[in-house]
């Protein structure tokens, strides 16, 4: 990692615990001074290594308990346009595009199956998408990843 060190990880580990801990309480947590901290997440944030702080959410609360992953195969020419429409979309959580046989995963959350219906059968439709394969997650092990782990 370019220009990161040891304190910076430091810092981006434990606004990985708690995004919400102030200057003072991740410095006392690393063990350095409070501008230190404050210094080192605005250089971070300049670089683009620590892009916001945002709330996770178990959609399941909040009545979205259809998730599921959709492969796709997008004609070359209208790819942009479905991009388009999937950032649009609320219910499109992540959108990949991808190398191998399927051009594009998405990862969607909705409410009841009928609205996933209508989803895969109206707004994925064949003038945007040549074929799809939708999978269902049945249980989520893990949504957040560690990468830098301690």
């Amino acid at each position: 990692m370019e220009n990161v060190d040891d304190t910076d990880i430091a810092i981006l580990r434990a606004l990985m615990r708690n995004a919400r801990a102030s200057y003072r309480e991740i410095a006392h947590e690393i063990g350095v001074a409070v501008g230190t901290v404050q210094h080192r997440m605005q250089k971070l944030e300049k670089k683009g290594i620590l892009t916001g702080f945002i709330p996770v959410i178990d959609y399941t609360q909040l009545g979205y308990g259809i998730n599921a992953i959709i492969a796709l195969h997008v004609p070359k020419e209208k790819n942009d346009e479905l991009k388009k429409m999937l950032k649009e979309n609320p219910n499109v959580n992540s959108i990949y595009h991808t190398t191998g046989d399927t051009d594009m995963f998405i990862r969607v959350k909705f409410k009841t199956a009928e609205e996933l219906y209508n989803f895969l059968t109206k707004e994925l439709a064949d003038e945007y998408v040549k074929s799809s394969k939708t999978y269902t997650v049945l249980y989520k092990w893990r949504e957040y990843g560690k990468l830098l782990k301690e």
